[in-house]
């Protein structure tokens, strides 16, 4: 703090605590006591700040060193997810080449270079479809090298970026090389000299240098890719144009990560050290908040600063364990079986469960003043409820997306494909097993039938003046085997005919007919035709997911809940469950892709034809509905709650985690 400078910047050796406090009043104006002046030097010490320690010799630094020192291993776990290899010495080259890239600090060369984004931008939004269907091109070998191409040439010259701004602004470069973030190699230029400037403005353009290099070449690709001829010219103008604007937008400016965007944001707050100071902050309003200890703040700030840090540490929290979970998935696949399962563990538990573990460790150091205070005994309390809700099996409900509909309810598709002749019903006609629907025609096979027709004439006629055709009747066991089998055609082709004439399937009534199925309309076998709602009881039916296959038991009863609020809910029994797992869903209307909870990828077939197979195991669950109940006109859709055994959320969460492990073991 201001404090702490003050006496810094006056300490002389041989002064006396006495003078010392007296120049710091006379040059600032500060009162400086005893006490204040012992918490500095405490301070000091403890950090190994000093030239020699408060006790003992030069040997306790050296125990301290050689105590720092870690084994292979330990060096391996602490540096595998960051590397660093410094490669080549710039700051020689630097200095030489700063007149050359003195015109790009230009302000009229900044114009240029937004002019020609703005139009670039402008002229890629006329050709969009051309530009976004692009991408689908670089899902290659091809593709990827020229990605990887474009993601080294951006890079460096978002290095060469910081430190050209660096050494420009008088600050040393002593190293750029490469850096490994979780065994990927990245791109580093060492301008941690830019501490030493003393306006922000400065800072603020060597950390956003890198940025501002990164979208210029954006720009510049974004432009000259409308104008580009296809080949491999403008296949590297489009990767440099995405990588650009999305490694510059989404990566280095997201301040949550110790990229450009972390610097960029304290030195626009005026906070040195944003992280560790955020961090403090975060730790003490969490603490105020969960135990009511009413300490001081960590230091001296405005309100809305406090405020500030508090969150940013709390979101930087977050982000972190999210994204160390995902390193830890990641590390874990791209390894073998056994490393994977190490540097998994390794992973969890140096980066999410230690610091969780070190801060409830100071919270039993201070145990006393916690167990003193009344937000502590709430907060104990709030605490075991809630855990008590997750370990208690209290939950008894299981829920079925499913779909009401009348027992009998027939879906029609035609059986072959032809030309609509005629549509012999509409909506709300009551049918009878048979009647017509649609009466199909096909010339085709109409034709193959007259052909066929006459073929088997000519032989039956053949065949009956055989006794007087020496020929024919030499032939006549040949013939006879011709006609069985022109005959057998014209039955096939007959049935094939019959098949055009599209019948009800059973009694009931057309409560939805395809109104683009009419005269004249070739349909082929994916065509819906129609709906049919038979007479009967309603009936529920849904898939079960296999975690709640074991908590069935006899005479499972509950209600189906319609998705439309307005239509009251229904009692239903569970009737049977499937033995085996559901190959495909049949009722896409469940699914995910048709805005369903059942998640499904598509398969083989095509339209209503195709196959929706289930990611987890379901289980096809039919239900009996309540007597008395009015049948929906269509097929409705909602979710049943039917009651089972009790099971509690920790037991759900361990199911979903034994799993897991028994699929990964390979067991």
């Amino acid at each position: 703090n201001e404090q702490a400078y003050h006496l810094l910047s006056r300490w002389q050796e041989g002064m006396t605590h006495a003078e010392l406090c007296a120049r710091v009043a006379r040059d600032f104006g500060d009162e400086i006591g005893l006490a204040d002046l012992d918490a500095l030097v405490g301070f000091v010490a403890s950090n190994n700040l000093t030239v020699e320690p408060m006790t003992g010799d030069w040997r306790h630094y050296a125990g301290i060193a050689d105590r720092s020192r870690h084994g292979w291993l330990m060096w391996l776990i602490h540096n595998y997810l960051f590397i660093k290899l410094p490669l080549v010495r710039p700051e020689p080259w630097l200095k030489r080449m700063l007149p050359v890239v003195a015109p790009l600090y230009t302000r009229a060369c900044a114009s240029i270079i937004v002019t020609i984004g703005i139009v670039g931008i402008y002229l890629v939004s006329r050709q969009w479809d051309a530009f976004s269907t692009t991408f689908q091109h670089f899902f290659s070998w091809q593709g990827i090298a020229t990605y990887a191409a474009g993601l080294i040439l951006i890079k460096s010259a978002h290095e060469l970026g910081h430190a050209f701004t660096a050494a420009r602004l008088g600050c040393r470069v002593p190293s750029m090389g490469v850096c490994f973030l979780v065994m990927f190699p990245v791109l580093y230029t060492d301008v941690t000299d830019a501490w030493r400037l003393r306006q922000r403005r400065d800072r603020l353009m060597i950390g956003g240098a890198g940025v501002a290099v990164e979208l210029s070449i954006a720009c510049l690709a974004t432009f000259l890719w409308a104008f580009l001829p296809e080949g491999p010219m403008k296949s590297l103008a489009f990767s440099l144009a995405t990588v650009g604007w999305i490694l510059s937008l989404a990566i280095n400016l997201n301040p949550l990560m110790r990229f450009d965007g972390y610097y960029l944001f304290a030195d626009a707050l005026g906070i040195d050290n944003l992280q560790a100071r955020a961090f403090a902050f975060g730790q003490w309003r969490m603490r105020e908040f969960l135990f009511g200890l009413r300490r001081p703040a960590p230091e001296q700030l405005s309100p809305r600063m406090a405020l500030t840090l508090t969150i940013y540490a709390w979101l930087t929290w977050l982000y972190r364990f999210i994204v160390f979970t995902g390193i830890a998935i990641l590390v874990y696949h791209m390894a073998f079986k056994l490393l994977g399962i190490a540097l998994f563990l390794v992973e969890i538990i140096y980066f999410i469960i230690r610091p969780i573990a070190n801060e409830i460790r100071d919270w039993r150091t201070d145990a006393a003043s916690i167990r003193a205070t009344r937000r502590s005994r709430l907060t104990l309390a709030t605490a075991s409820a809630a855990l008590l809700a997750v370990v208690v099996p209290w939950s008894t409900s299981i829920q079925i997306p499913a779909v009401v509909e009348a027992s009998a309810l027939a879906r029609v598709y035609p059986q072959r494909g032809g030309v609509v002749q005629r549509v012999h019903v509409k909506p709300g006609d009551a049918v009878s097993a048979g009647d017509p629907l649609v009466t199909l025609a096909s010339p085709e096979t109409e034709h193959r039938r007259a052909l066929t027709r006459g073929k088997l004439a000519l032989i039956k006629m053949r065949l009956a003046r055989r006794s007087s055709d020496t020929e024919d009747r030499a032939k006549s066991l040949v013939m006879q085997q011709e006609m069985r089998a022109l005959t057998a055609a014209l039955d096939g082709l007959n049935k094939e005919l019959s098949d055009l004439t599209i019948r009800a399937p059973h009694d009931g009534t057309i409560v939805e007919l395809n109104g683009s199925v009419h005269s004249g309309r070739t349909i082929g076998r994916a065509e819906f035709i129609g709906l049919i709602r038979g007479p009967g009881a309603l009936v529920a039916r849904g898939y079960i997911a296999q975690d709640d296959i074991a908590r069935l038991h006899g005479n499972n009863v509950g209600r189906f809940i319609f998705d439309n609020p307005d239509q009251a809910s229904i009692p239903v029994r569970l009737e049977s469950v499937s033995q085996a797992g559901a190959p495909q869903i049949e009722m896409p209307e469940l699914t995910s892709h048709h805005g369903g909870t059942i998640a499904v990828r598509p398969a083989s077939g095509d339209g209503p034809h195709r196959r929706l197979v289930p990611i987890k195991a379901n289980y096809l669950a039919t239900m009996t509905v309540g007597t008395g109940e009015k049948a929906p006109a269509f097929s409705a859709r909602g979710v049943t709650i039917l009651k089972g055994d009790s099971q509690s959320i920790a037991g759900r969460a361990w199911q979903q985690i034994a799993a897991v492990l028994v699929r990964e073991s390979g067991l």
